[in-house]
């Protein structure tokens, strides 16, 4: 029996990009952007596919969920006929990342014009009105569980213009001040005074310094949306890059050395056994036997296999 997960993990990425309608980054690509992409890291086992699952879970992150989602809307935007359209698309569960930035499809994820740091550090989308990520008004929406809170629409900010956008803290206050349960995990201490001007807080951001925010009652808020890194990607998509590639290792040595407990569970005995790694809905790794085309129910540390 032979298994490479790794491969099967490629696959499976590279499928599920291209089913996005995503560009698809080489190793060579990815191996650039990392920052400290040295002989030495060239070197590390799995470094290329780590390089790879990075920029596919920084892509989801910045993807939006296709769900029914319970819709809450501001009062600010009470008086907006322009959210009719997309508040109809969530509540009805269709697919709105085509009104996402056209960066989101970007080979480039951690690149200054390519990245979202708003939804990285925030977790609030920004969403256009045209597809294609087109036009220069944008909708800001906040997602948790299964509701969509609809904070306020703002112009794309433009240097020249002067207007505040992607560090525009009236986006955190819309939300403590209507829906305080909303973001309340994410509080870490009450009487605090803002210290920080939205120009520094730009700067900030722009060299990768993750900032708390304080409304105007003095609660300060820690990054809603996980913060980012210093190479400007998502720090759960850091944490979960690691976490998926240790999974499939565990995965892949569990299958090669438990080949006869997969033979009498599938009663294939005297057969080929075709095991394959697949990612599940969440992005999540199961192995699937092809000849059987069954889900096999791997616990490793229980030393278990159920089909």
């Amino acid at each position: 029996m032979e298994v490479d997960f790794f491969k099967d993990l490629e696959t499976e990425i590279k499928e599920k990009l291209k089913g996005f309608g995503y560009q698809i980054p080489s190793f060579e690509e990815l191996s650039k952007q990392h920052i400290s992409a040295t002989e030495a890291h060239l070197s590390y086992k799995h470094y290329d596919i780590k390089n790879l699952i990075l920029h596919f879970l920084t892509v989801t992150e910045r993807r939006i969920p296709i769900k029914k989602w319970n819709i809450h809307i501001s009062p600010r935007l009470q008086n907006r006929p322009e959210t009719a359209n997309m508040v109809s698309m969530l509540s009805h569960g269709v697919d709105v990342n085509p009104f996402l930035s056209k960066q989101v499809k970007a080979r480039h994820q951690n690149k200054d014009n390519k990245t979202d740091l708003l939804r990285f550090e925030w977790g609030i989308h920004h969403i256009h009105f045209e597809e294609g990520g087109k036009g220069d008004d944008m909708l800001f929406v906040y997602f948790d569980g299964d509701d969509a809170y609809l904070l306020d629409i703002l112009l794309h900010e433009k240097k020249e213009v002067g207007n505040v956008t992607w560090t525009n803290t009236s986006l955190i206050q819309i939300l403590h001040d209507y829906w305080p349960q909303a973001i309340s995990r994410a509080i870490l201490q009450t009487g605090s005074k803002e210290i920080l001007t939205q120009e520094e807080r730009r700067i900030l951001r722009k060299k990768a310094g993750n900032t708390t925010v304080t409304v105007e009652d003095g609660t300060e808020y820690l990054p809603l949306g996980g913060s980012f890194t210093s190479s400007k990607h998502p720090a759960r998509a850091i944490i979960g890059t690691d976490r998926l590639v240790d999974r499939v290792r565990v995965l892949e040595h569990w299958v090669l050395h438990n080949e006869q407990v997969i033979r009498q569970a599938l009663d294939l005995h005297n057969r080929d056994i075709d095991i394959k790694l697949v990612l599940d809905e969440n992005y999540m790794p199961q192995v699937f036997e092809v000849t059987k085309r069954a889900l096999l129910n791997l616990i490793p540390n229980d030393e278990k296999t159920i089909a």
